[in-house]
């Protein structure tokens, strides 16, 4: 027996774990040497109650029960608790005790050890805290998230999902989530994950699931798989958004998309049709004005001959009528003249230049050339700007000769000024004519529109029409300033 004894307790002393035995009624009487080293105390110090000393005072009282109870009943005996190292530190113990029967069952002493498990504990503490952090997290999530196992098998989804469904956790374990899956989204979500499940990839998805209030909506479901850190797969972790709003934006930007497609085709069409008739408008503007012009040359021309040769038959009252005959050839020669001009703003391309408006104006001047009663004054300095030059000359020499044609004086004044208006420049041609009642500035610029009979001015009321189409093809605008008896001012706009 002593040999045993040795040999048991040299046993005991060579474990890295505490080792103890205590009589039938629980008083300790043998400590292994690891005790001795763990807690720094003196066999004396560890005699009879002496252990309590390093039990943590917020453990002693439910080790103390537990102990008392296996004593009491002869069961086995298992608790976690904290005693002090020697360093003064406490760490996690699971103490575990048996008690040793001879062969009546009587209990004879008991056997105990104790093996630290702090480090263990702190782990399972921190991954608590951390799967407590991550649930939270997951909870406060502006998405649906879910949690599978390497069974495949959905094992947890946070509160956002179980709002959206309307179900329970228990509900939606295992495949309950996938009852509420479209019936026709559900094979192709169920194929899409059983691949990628098998193939340990990232997958993404979209289907309808049913919400709490019995309508589907459309989810993009993105599953990433897991891995421990020592790279042994775990499962999935996957979020669910809602895309019902964008996925009708992109619907309703599809049927749009086709819309326009087919709309460009027809524009297409109606453009080259355009072209056609513009073609044609052209050659038949080209003959028309040919085939009319022809023949008003030669009735002025015979008006002509035929007052020459019977001059001296002629009265005044016939030399003026003859007058008023070719009068009239000629301003239906610049009718036709205008008509043509008019029919081709903004179908003409010419190409833009760097345009010194004052270099223009004067160029304008010189082929009108203005009687010597009036005076034409430039107040401001003029701009350069990259513009076509033909149209810009048009404006200006419309808007001069009207100003002296239209003037009621056979003297006056014209002035012509230019203000930076930063992404165009507005031009004004202000004369110190009649005027130009407000109920009439709209009329003019209209075509065949004249505010004084063609008898008294030769007018074809073409004039001011041309004006209007070609600053607004250009992207302007033009506008009257004026009072009946106080001159008039146009006001026109030219992009830079």
């Amino acid at each position: 027996m002593r040999i045993s004894e040795k040999r048991y307790r040299n046993l005991a002393n060579a474990m890295p774990l505490i080792v103890w035995t205590a009589q039938p009624d629980g008083t300790m009487d043998y400590y292994n040497q690891w005790w001795f080293d763990y807690t720094g105390l003196t066999p004396e110090q560890s005699a009879g109650l002496g252990w309590q000393a390093i039990i943590h005072p917020d453990d002693l009282a439910e080790c103390l029960n537990r102990w008392n109870y296996a004593v009491s009943t002869g069961t086995f005996y298992e608790i976690e608790y904290r005693f002090r190292r020697q360093d003064g530190v406490y760490r996690w113990h699971i103490g575990r005790a048996v008690p040793v029967r001879d062969n009546d069952g009587q209990i004879i002493s008991w056997v105990g050890t104790a093996t630290d498990i702090d480090d263990r504990k702190r782990f399972e503490e921190a991954l608590k805290e951390s799967e407590a952090r991550f649930r939270s997290m997951a909870d406060n999530a502006p998405v649906m998230i879910w949690v599978s196992g390497t069974d495949k098998q959905c094992n947890w989804f946070n509160q956002p999902w179980l709002d959206f469904t309307g179900r329970s956790m228990d509900m939606e374990v295992g495949d309950g989530w996938a009852q509420r899956v479209h019936p026709d989204d559900k094979e192709l979500c169920w194929q899409t994950y059983l691949e990628a499940f098998a193939a340990r990839q990232r997958f993404e998805m979209v289907y309808r699931l049913q919400r709490a209030d019995g309508e589907y909506r459309w989810l993009v479901d993105t599953g990433v798989p897991r891995f421990t850190p020592n790279g042994e797969f775990a499962g999935y972790i996957g979020s669910c958004v809602d895309v019902t709003e964008r996925k009708a934006t992109e619907e309703a930007l599809k049927q749009r998309a086709e819309e326009l497609t087919y709309l460009t085709k027809m524009l297409a069409t109606t453009n080259a049709a355009l072209e056609k008739r513009n073609q044609e408008l052209d050659q038949f503007a080209y003959v028309a004005s040919h085939d009319l012009k022809a023949p008003l040359r030669a009735i002025a021309n015979l008006s002509q001959w035929i007052e020459e040769d019977i001059a001296d038959q002629l009265s005044a009252e016939n030399r003026r009528q003859m007058e008023l005959l070719r009068g009239r050839v000629h301003r239906l020669e610049a009718l036709i003249d205008g008509l043509l001009q008019y029919s081709r703003v903004g179908r003409t391309a010419t190409k833009s230049e760097l345009v010194n408006v004052q270099a223009l104006l004067n160029e304008v001047l010189t082929m009108l050339a203005p009687p010597p009663e009036f005076t034409i004054a430039i107040t401001t300095e003029m701009p350069t700007l990259h513009a076509q030059k033909l149209p810009l000359f048009q404006v200006f020499s419309n808007l001069i000769s009207n100003a002296i044609k239209h003037h009621n004086r056979l003297n006056g004044n014209i002035t012509i000024a230019a203000t930076d208006k930063e992404d165009c420049y507005e031009f004004t041609v202000a004369d110190d004519g009649p005027g130009i009642a407000p109920e009439y500035h709209e009329k003019v610029f209209g075509i065949f529109q004249t505010l004084e009979a063609r008898d008294k001015v030769e007018n074809t009321g073409v004039g001011l029409a041309i004006v209007k189409k070609i600053i607004e093809s250009q992207g302007g605008r033009i506008y009257i300033t004026s009072q009946a008896g106080q001159g008039a001012t146009f006001h026109f706009t030219w992009l830079k």
